[in-house]
């Protein structure tokens, strides 16, 4: 039998019409948890720190649902680890992912006044060309089941920093 020209997408429609207790025995909670791939979005900023008077971080992130079901992101919690700060942020909006569906979500929160200067402090210091860190907890629904997500250590994460001089000189100025 030439399976070749049979596009994928049929044969996870097929899958899904198998009984739960098969299909759970297959698709156990952390192959679910695995079929989630999320990572930073790759074009133009996915990160972005704010280090105004407001000061803020905004990230962006992909997620691509590569299970044969329907998932839901039930709720998402945070820790952005940047210059030997960590900020915190929570994502309590829900959304439904179709098979295949690529998203992007956003992240973000304010950076309260201590760790946006602890922030400026430590670009000053060291150099400014540093990386920071993503890590999380991602709680997913679907039709076999609850299952979670963790994000342990995304490296590597670059931010562009906007108002970095007008808080420097703010704190030069103390």
């Amino acid at each position: 039998m030439d399976i070749h020209g049979i596009p994928i997408g049929s044969i996870w429609t097929a899958i899904r019409w198998f009984p739960r207790f098969f299909l759970s025995k297959y698709f156990p909670r952390e192959r679910l948890a695995a079929l989630q791939y999320v990572d930073l979005a790759p074009r133009n900023e996915s990160a972005t720190l704010n280090l105004g008077e407001a000061a803020s971080f905004e990230l962006w992130l992909q997620i691509i649902n590569l299970s044969p079901f329907e998932v839901e992101l039930d709720r998402a919690e945070f820790e952005f680890h940047y210059a030997g700060a960590t900020l915190k942020s929570s994502v309590l909006k829900k959304q439904t992912f179709l098979p295949g569906q690529i998203t992007l979500i956003q992240v973000s929160n304010i950076v309260p006044d201590g760790l946006a200067n602890q922030i400026v402090r430590n670009r000053a210091i060291n150099f400014s060309d540093m990386y920071g860190a993503l890590s999380g907890h991602i709680e997913f629904n679907c039709k076999l089941y609850p299952f979670p997500r963790q994000i342990a250590h995304l490296a590597g994460v670059r931010p562009r920093i906007i108002n970095e001089n007008m808080r420097a000189s703010v704190l030069r100025a103390e």
